[in-house]
């Protein structure tokens, strides 16, 4: 399989597995503001990944995480940059830190809702 063939085969992959999350992850009706100000353990029933933050990017709201399979999303392991739903969220990790975390694609947009240091 050539360069060309294989990028080609991995972004079909890449965007079915997107459209799938999109069609799963609807909120649609549900109360969210419930959510605010609650700890993990409240929560409950937030699928947790584990990773290691590679990059962060308070400024823009974002950070790079090596991640095992997202289950939620069923997303295969790899290393990638998501937004963050609240910049607070940042504040105490740093580069290297071994982190569980919590991701959703609200709008079709990859976003840590929750991040914790392991």
């Amino acid at each position: 399989m050539n360069y060309k063939t294989l990028t080609l085969t991995l972004l079909l992959g890449l965007g079915a597995m997107q459209a799938q999350a999109e069609m799963t992850m609807n909120h649609e009706g549900h109360d969210m503001s419930q959510m605010e100000g609650m700890t993990l353990a409240e929560a409950g029933d937030m699928t947790m990944t584990r990773g290691i933050i590679t990059r962060i990017d308070g400024q823009n709201g974002k950070v790079g995480i090596k991640h095992e399979a997202i289950a939620n999303l069923k997303m295969p392991a790899m290393t990638m940059v998501f937004r963050v739903a609240d910049p607070a969220l940042l504040e105490e990790l740093k580069v290297g830190d071994a982190v569980r975390f919590h991701a959703e694609n609200p709008a079709g947009k990859l976003t840590v809702m929750a991040i914790q240091k392991q």
